[in-house]
């Protein structure tokens, strides 16, 4: 199988989409409406798609293996240069930067000792009588109980 034409059509006036392109495998099967992407991590194809009843989309034609898509994304970045004279993922390559964090600190424990401390998760638990604190863990319990029961 090979790919006999490839037509871009720029798309100006966006800021990720570039594009959208249309092959036509060995002059006798044409896929349209490719979408030709440009993002921080590198340009990329999206193939046409249709929203389904979920409201999810799905691929309406897609290549089946790595190879093919690399072949079709090699010939329609090509053709994207050829028409427009930008090479895809040059604009934002300068933008990347690496952010340079702050050097850590050593942290001192709290209260001057280095057993570690255990606070209470809520300050009302801390207010609760030993009676209602009991009734409030047998509570947390049954519901881990039912929730394990279910496989949640």
């Amino acid at each position: 199988m090979q790919i006999t034409e490839v037509n871009v059509t720029p798309i100006n006036n966006e800021k990720k989409l570039k594009g959208f392109a249309s092959i036509v495998f060995d002059n006798c099967f044409i896929v349209s409406d490719i979408k030709i992407i440009e993002t921080a991590r590198g340009a990329f194809l999206s193939m046409p798609s249709k929203k389904a009843a979920n409201g999810k989309f799905r691929d309406v034609a897609h290549p089946l293996n790595g190879e093919t898509r690399k072949m079709i994304e090699e010939r329609v970045f090509e053709m994207y240069e050829t028409v427009t004279g930008h090479r895809l993922g040059t604009d934002f390559a300068e933008d990347v930067r690496t952010e340079e964090l702050p050097d850590t600190q050593e942290l001192e424990p709290i209260g001057g000792t280095s057993e570690p401390r255990l606070e209470p998760a809520l300050e009302s638990e801390t207010e609760l009588e030993p009676e209602e604190k009991t009734d409030k863990e047998s509570a947390e319990t049954s519901t881990l109980l039912s929730v394990k029961e279910f496989g949640y």
